[in-house]
């Protein structure tokens, strides 16, 4: 063995040892807590939402009756997160209109994280109009 490497092994050993929690998939910060990172206001959520509209409806042009709610800090399950009630009518694969339709946006540190149909968390929400999401092209 050559002098020296003993020690260097037992020194790298030390210095790795810490990284170790960090790949074990548990994570106890604020990220994952609910703290404030987490909860960041979203400031450009109509802008994320049309954005992730258009990349998901089939034909995101002559969309109508859309409505939007604020963001609000509510309870989905894994803690609280901004969420945002959207609420509108677009077309199906046929080209036909196939009726109003609520979606709830959950932010995560201020940035659009999921989108899904709502469950009960967006039976009170405050709708304001959303002409920007009518306005959608391809």
């Amino acid at each position: 063995m050559r002098p020296g490497l003993g020690r260097n092994l037992i020194l790298a050993g030390l210095l790795i040892a810490p990284l170790g929690g960090c790949a074990s998939g548990e994570s106890t910060g604020p990220e994952t807590a609910g703290g404030a990172s987490v909860n960041l206001v979203p400031g450009n959520y109509r802008a994320e939402i049309i954005a992730y509209q258009r990349s998901y409806l089939n034909d995101p042009t002559g969309i109508k009756s859309a409505a939007i709610s604020q963001p609000a800090l509510k309870n989905v399950g894994i803690g609280d997160r901004y969420v945002v009630c959207v609420r509108f009518n677009a077309k199906n694969p046929n080209g036909a209109y196939a009726g109003a339709r609520d979606q709830m946006a959950i932010f995560l540190a201020g940035k659009l994280d999921q989108m899904g149909v709502t469950r009960d968390l967006c039976k009170d929400a405050i709708y304001e109009p959303f002409p920007e999401l009518e306005r959608l092209t391809r």
